[in-house]
């Protein structure tokens, strides 16, 4: 079989629920997932191997991850039409369990268990970037360049010629925010809680009342209505 025959087996595998390539020992001979591939069912000539799948897979080199990425940001670009008044960035990193002993396998405290740390970038309801990590790192790893590579090609694609530019939103380290304050771009981040904070905050970091809109959702991210604000740091302690 050839590399373009294999990609669309797995792939569809993976939709389906199918993660472990021991799963397509079986799934080599599913007639349902050969017809997906645009292949006739046929006992004589089965799908590809997990042992095929699994050298595919091990010939993916950091350029062809990169160009896989890019993909998702020119789509994205491509989906409008006419600048938008402003981008949403919401950085957010998250656990993936492991199961076995996997390459990169790593005990995370905060999680409980052992995981991958990926970190995602979605601007509303749009995955911008997916990006997997080991999770024995800082969870703003690598955070501050992906922003930079992103609100750099944005504005000169989508947001070229609109009244705003984008606005990312990553975690509280000194780099982005310096960044962020000599470009122009506006963010909110979540600080994590310590004495000094509960003991002295700030009027934006004093708990909302009851009656008025709570300024974040959570931790590292943020609402549409906190981006109103001038640039700067709006944390809950």
């Amino acid at each position: 079989m050839t590399s373009g025959s294999c990609w669309p087996c797995r792939i569809f595998a993976i939709a389906m629920g199918y993660e472990d390539l021991n799963d397509h020992q079986a799934l080599r001979s599913d007639p349902v997932l050969a017809v997906l591939t645009g292949r006739p069912p046929s006992a004589d000539e089965p799908l590809a191997s997990s042992p095929t799948l699994c050298r595919l897979e091990n010939r993916v080199t950091r350029g062809d991850l990169a160009r896989m990425s890019r993909v998702l940001v020119e789509q994205f670009i491509a989906s409008y039409e006419s600048p938008p008044e402003e981008l949403i960035l919401d950085f957010d990193a998250t656990d993936d369990p492991i199961h076995g002993n996997q390459e990169g396998r790593f005990f995370h405290g905060y999680y409980d268990h052992h995981c991958f740390l990926p970190l995602y970038v979605f601007c509303g309801s749009r995955l911008l970037v997916s990006y997997l990590r080991p999770s024995n790192i800082d969870g703003a790893h690598h955070a501050w360049p992906i922003l930079k590579l992103l609100v750099q090609r944005l504005a000169t694609g989508v947001a070229r010629g609109a009244d705003h530019r984008p606005r990312g939103f990553g975690f509280c380290r000194r780099r982005m925010m310096k960044w962020c304050d000599r470009h122009g771009v506006k963010y909110v981040l979540g600080l994590a809680r310590n004495t000094v904070l509960r003991k002295r905050p700030s009027p934006s970091c004093r708990r909302p009342r009851p009656s008025s809109p709570p300024r974040s959702r959570r931790c590292g991210t943020s609402t549409r209505s906190s981006t109103r604000r001038r640039p700067g740091i709006a944390a809950r302690a």
